[in-house]
């Protein structure tokens, strides 16, 4: 009889040592593939966050580049369409954009070949167009103006540009708009005769494109 309770005795013992050892080794396991659960989860977690920065900087980058280039084609777009039916030019413009001697100029001025509206009024028969670039503001600007020998608040008789009185002085120019047409401009460039040519350099956070055309001035 002491034999049969002390084998059951040892086999009931038995049973909570395996009992015990199993739940041992299950909570081991757990701890485990909890530490794997919680590394995995950070790495998903860090690659969704890289996605997400490199999805922004990407938008970021594209918008841009998209500004920069609306910028840079209305510049040139509203350039060639005055420089096309210019009548005269009145800058002295380089022959070539590479000569160190006689680099490109950053503004360009010329008399308008197109009706003078909405300034027809003034009667005037010269009216002249200046681009140039504002290096303070980085913004390209349009002058619209007329010359005249008495000062620009009351100016009533107007002339050509380079026109000289009996006293031997010339007009000065009176502006009668003076609007922006572009912006981001790290440089604007003219150089050529017949063929004009012009370069753009824009910028905007630390993103440079550059844009470059020739037009053919018909009338010179």
């Amino acid at each position: 009889m002491h034999f049969f309770y002390f084998i059951a005795k040892m086999n009931l013992d038995s049973a909570k040592i395996s009992k015990s050892m199993i739940i041992n080794r299950m909570f081991g396991f757990t701890i485990i593939e909890m530490l794997i659960v919680i590394a995995i989860f950070c790495l998903v977690v860090g690659l969704v966050l890289n996605i997400f920065v490199f999805s922004q900087n990407f938008y970021r980058q594209t918008e841009n580049n998209l500004e920069l280039l609306q910028n840079g084609r209305i510049i040139l777009e509203r350039i060639s369409r005055d420089l096309r039916q210019a009548a005269e030019m009145v800058t002295a413009l380089p022959q070539v954009p590479d000569n160190p001697d006689n680099p490109p100029t950053q503004e360009i001025e010329f008399q308008d070949g197109h009706a003078p509206s909405p300034y027809q009024d003034l009667g005037s028969n010269y009216y002249y167009i200046r681009y140039y670039l504002d290096s303070d503001s980085k913004e390209v600007h349009r002058q619209y103006r007329i010359y005249c020998f008495e000062p620009c608040a009351v100016c009533s008789s107007y002339y050509r540009w380079n026109d000289i009185d009996e006293q031997g002085f010339q007009p000065q120019a009176c502006n009668l708009e003076d609007e922006v047409v572009g912006e981001y401009l790290l440089d604007l460039r003219f150089w050529g005769s017949g063929l004009i040519g012009i370069a753009l350099d824009l910028s905007k956070s630390g993103q440079v494109i550059n844009l470059k055309t020739a037009i053919w001035a018909r009338n010179f």
